[in-house]
Parts: C-alpha cells; sequence; structure tokens
C-alpha cells in the first residue's frame, strides 16, 4: 500500500530516536536532577501526541488504500452528537447506492466543526467488498491536518527538550544582560 512503508519507518523510528533522546538528557552532567526530569519528560510526553497523530494517519492510510470505488453520497444527518460539558461532536451520515443496495454509514471520526451539511452531496470512496468501510475527501482532509498538528508537536516537543540546555543558556544570558 502506498506511503505505508513510510508511516511504519516513521512510527517505530521516531519513538526510537525519542527513548534515546530521553536516555541522553538523563545521563547529561552539570544539570540538576529536576533539568534533567523535565527535559526527558518533555521528550516523552510528546510521544503521546506523536502516536495519536501517527494512528489517525495510519487509519487515513489503510481507508484510501481500500476504499477504491468512487460515488457519490447524500449528506443525511449533521451526526450531532452533545456531550457532557456543552460539547458538540458532528459525525455525519451518508447514504449511497452501491450494487443495487442502497447504504447509510456513519463517520468513523467526529469534529467538533459542521463541516457538511444535510442534503449536500459529496464524493464518497468505497471498499467494493464492503461497502460499509468507506472515506470522505472532504473530511479526510481535516483528519490529515490534524494529524499533522498531532505529529509536528510530537516531533518538535522531544527537540525542544534536546536542545533545553542551550536554550536555558541562552536565556539565562539574555536575562544577565538586561
Amino acid at each position: 500500500m502506498r506511503g505505508m512503508k513510510g508511516w511504519r519507518i516513521l512510527a517505530v523510528g521516531w519513538p526510537v530516536l525519542c527513548l534515546a533522546f530521553a536516555g541522553s538528557m538523563l545521563v547529561r552532567p552539570g544539570r540538576t536532577l529536576e533539568q534533567r526530569i523535565a527535559d526527558s519528560g518533555l521528550t516523552l510526553i510528546a510521544l503521546i501526541f506523536f502516536a495519536i497523530g501517527m494512528s489517525v494517519r495510519r487509519r487515513l492510510l489503510e481507508e484510501r488504500g481500500s476504499a477504491t470505488v468512487l460515488t457519490v453520497a447524500t449528506v443525511v444527518s449533521s451526526g450531532k452528537v452533545t456531550r457532557t460539558g456543552k460539547k458538540t461532536i458532528y459525525f455525519p451520515e451518508f447514504q449511497f447506492q452501491a450494487g443495487g443496495t442502497v447504504y447509510r454509514v456513519k463517520s468513523p471520526s467526529g469534529s467538533s466543526f459542521h463541516h457538511l451539511s444535510e442534503g449536500r452531496t459529496v464524493e464518497l470512496y468505497y471498499t467494493p467488498e464492503n461497502p460499509r468501510l468507506f472515506y470522505v475527501p472532504t473530511l479526510q482532509r481535516h483528519d490529515r491536518r490534524v494529524s499533522a498538528l498531532l505529529q509536528g508537536i510530537g516531533i518538535l516537543f522531544p527537540l525542544a527538550g534536546l536542545f533545553a540546555p542551550q536554550l536555558r543558556a541562552l536565556l539565562a544570558f539574555l536575562s544577565a544582560g538586561a
């Protein structure tokens, strides 16, 4: 499947590299224990964001790999769900025809934004063997952005932790000069 090989390399390689970063920060001399824990903790906590972003990316790649038949679907419901704390999430529902059968399917991922209004027609790709497995390119664009944001946090924060001693020294120098 196109894109899966690169996904696997990044999904395995980056966490291993982050663990090496965290280990090197723990043994670095000349720093207090609190600084060592904070720097390595920043690296390890960021891996949670990275893992969530990569799992979303994996789902998107799998959907694109298996759902290959294009059709036009109608948005039949916004899928509005109000959770505790007055948070509203939308899981749009689509209706389309495949092989003489009408299917009504619900988006597997929700969003706090109402992207698609009822009655709108959209492109939908479904799996020929199981039309209930599908993706909607309009919604996938949003999910790709969320995935990239989470992955970016997971990549930038460990680097900040790795360079934290240099950043502290720079801030100390700048504050001493002021």
